[in-house]
């Protein structure tokens, strides 16, 4: 995907305020949290780490985790 193409998937989105991405990672203040990393994926276009999260955002919310969860010790 474009930047262009995660900007506007994320106009229309309907964002949860917790968003369990996979087994391991949940991410709160999804709201809050999309529009930063929006601001630092355009800010610093050589920085990958916020688009990644950004399309492991996309991809939790097309793609809902429902396997197990970690085991406790």
């Amino acid at each position: 995907m474009t930047d262009e193409e995660i900007i506007d998937y994320f106009k229309t989105a309907v964002l949860p305020d917790t968003l369990r991405l996979d087994r391991a990672c949940t991410q709160h203040e999804v709201k809050e949290y999309v529009p930063r990393n929006i601001e630092m994926m355009l800010s610093n276009p050589k920085n990958d780490g916020a688009r990644h999260r950004l399309l492991q955002i996309i991809h939790a919310l097309e793609h809902p985790y429902d396997g197990p969860e970690i085991p406790r010790r």
